[in-house]
């Protein structure tokens, strides 16, 4: 990679974080006001779709969440609808709630007797357009996915690509969350060599404790990334102790720097230390209150609050 200044490569940092995304599920419901006054208006807040919550908490949450002056992105997991119907109600309940953003994903959980198998036979279905939603995003996985396999992986994003290309709304690929931007820039690399151009999102974990990172790692399937995360860090004889990810923040502002026409535009934050911890330390790194450390791998923020 060429080599940038430090001050350069601040600005880039900062760049690459603007407009970032971050995840809260139902039971944030509480927390709105206090998650209202760390995010920008504007900011995307995707509801995740939890075990055990029904389709309208999504709705109701998402409703909210747009209220507030935030951008609701709720999922829309395919697996879990158990009927066109029940889909349909929900794309409308959204639309009058003012919410065109969604996220659709096939998901690991699945209904009594799903309708549907695959986030694409969601969109086939054209009730995104019929709702008139405007930006969808699809399921990203650059460490493949054992719950699917790699070649319904494969067949999967060469399907929602090619339905990009004919829908009236923008698609783009958000991904899982992982801990190795190597994985995202060498996955980004073969998607593009097979024609793939949808705009990426990169999915990383906020600052959150080894224990925690862990945890969903591994309930995730992203094992691999977990265990690079391990292997460099000399904090795992504290599994409370926090990990921010700004060595990945780092490699990948870097990246997109010295690639003009990489498709890795923006970061989705996974908040498993919590969202209002989170987006402090998303907005301190925003306003520059950050150190870059002696090698320009990663940084330091000096004030989260």
């Amino acid at each position: 990679m060429a080599m940038l200044t430090n001050d350069e490569l601040s600005k880039q940092i900062v760049a690459f974080l603007t407009d970032y995304s971050i995840e809260i599920t139902p039971h944030d419901e509480a927390k709105l006001g206090e998650i209202r006054e760390v995010l920008s208006p504007g900011t995307a807040v995707y509801i995740a779709h939890p075990p055990n919550s029904p389709i309208d908490d999504v709705v109701k949450v998402a409703g909210k969440v747009q209220k507030l002056g935030l951008r609701a992105t709720p999922h829309i997991i395919a697996r879990k609808l158990e009927s066109r119907g029940q889909l349909e109600q929900a794309l409308a309940a959204l639309q009058g709630l003012g919410v065109d953003h969604a996220l659709a994903v096939a998901g690991d959980i699945t209904a009594a007797q799903p309708a549907f198998d695959s986030s694409l036979e969601v969109l086939q279905t054209g009730l995104f357009s019929k709702y008139g939603f405007h930006e969808v995003g699809v399921a990203g996985h650059p460490e493949g996915s054992k719950a699917i396999g790699e070649e319904r992986v494969e067949k999967a994003l060469r399907g929602k690509a090619a339905f990009a290309a004919t829908a009236d709304f923008k698609l783009y690929l958000a991904t899982q969350f992982g801990f190795d931007p190597t994985a995202f820039t060498g996955w980004e690399a073969q998607t593009t060599a097979k024609g793939i151009t949808l705009p990426i999102h990169v999915g990383m974990p906020g600052p959150a404790s080894l224990r925690q990172l862990a945890k969903f790692a591994m309930l995730c399937g992203v094992g691999a990334s977990m265990r690079m995360l391990t292997s460099r860090t000399s904090a795992m004889a504290n599994l409370l102790s926090t990990q921010a990810p700004d060595e990945m923040v780092t490699y990948l502002a870097r990246h997109r720097a010295t690639h003009p026409d990489s498709r890795l535009k923006k970061v989705h934050f996974f908040a498993f230390g919590g969202v209002v911890k989170t987006a402090r330390w998303a907005n301190a790194v925003l306003s520059g209150r950050f150190v870059l450390n002696k090698e320009a791998t990663g940084f330091r923020v000096e004030d989260v609050n």
